[in-house]
């Protein structure tokens, strides 16, 4: 057994610890700002939205990534919302779960969202290909100029 061990894999644990913290902090912060001022929610939702979409390439992929993430959080809100039994407890579980679910549930609704063309062809089988495939010419052609045109970087 040697002695020397590589300290890199320490680093990159700090480095997943200091990211996953950051974006903690960030959805706090979030939070925060919107208890605050109520009236910035659609904006600050319009931003993060487009962030997510551009950070996936901000094309079509990107958007059927983003139209995916989206459907799993409404769905995983609204299931939080019929399992409660009050609005009491589903508030104060809504807010515990906004430090874990940005952390984790998020993290695996994006990575499920990933696999968003499966999804498509499973749901429509041979239709979902041609779905696609329309879906994405339609949007090269005409969705993704009239985007970059009124929503610059």
């Amino acid at each position: 057994m040697s002695a020397n061990v590589d300290p890199k894999p320490r680093k990159q644990r700090f480095r997943l610890i200091g990211r996953l913290g950051r974006r903690v902090g960030d959805s706090i912060g979030a939070v925060r700002s919107l208890v605050a001022e109520p009236r910035t929610a659609p904006g600050v939702l319009r931003e993060a939205l487009l962030k997510l979409w551009r950070v996936r390439g901000g094309g079509f992929y990107g958007l059927g990534y983003v139209i995916t993430f989206v459907v799993l959080e409404v769905r995983m809100f609204i299931d939080n919302v019929v399992d409660s039994d009050d609005v009491v407890t589903m508030v104060v579980q809504e807010v515990l779960e906004i430090l874990f679910r940005f952390a984790v549930q998020s993290f695996v609704n994006g990575f499920i969202a990933f696999g968003w063309p499966v999804f498509v062809v499973g749901y429509l089988d041979g239709w979902g290909l041609l779905l696609i495939g329309f879906g994405w010419w339609t949007f090269e052609r005409w969705a993704k100029p009239w985007i970059n045109a009124r929503l610059p970087e």
